[in-house]
């Protein structure tokens, strides 16, 4: 019987709940150069795991140990009831009454 293969490089997201920061923060520290492992593979961040969990480890001191690895948070479905196009509809109405001042002023 085969093992499953393991998974020796992590996406950012990932990397991210690994040490238990933001994405955003993992691809600063990868863009810096802070973060070992790092590669940038077709525009994506991806993370030696192994590398990055011993990295962690190594830093981690007993005053200050390491996160537990936070729950992804689900995404929520886009729904364009829950926001009215109040900007459009005022942008608009605002137009209108640029244009009919314009109008009285030319007229």
């Amino acid at each position: 019987m085969q093992q499953p293969a393991l998974r020796e490089r992590v996406r950012a997201h990932e990397a991210a709940g690994i040490l238990g920061i933001s994405v955003r923060a993992v691809q600063s520290l990868a863009a810096k150069g802070e973060l070992p492992g790092a590669a940038k593979i077709g525009g994506l961040w991806t993370f030696d795991e192994n590398t990055l969990r011993s990295w962690l480890k190594a830093i981690s001191t007993p005053e200050t140990p390491a996160r537990e690895p936070r729950a992804a948070r689900p995404r929520q479905a886009y729904d364009p009831k829950a926001w009215p196009p109040l900007q459009a509809k005022h942008s608009a109405e605002a137009y209108e009454k640029v244009l009919r001042e314009l109008r009285q002023i030319k007229g």
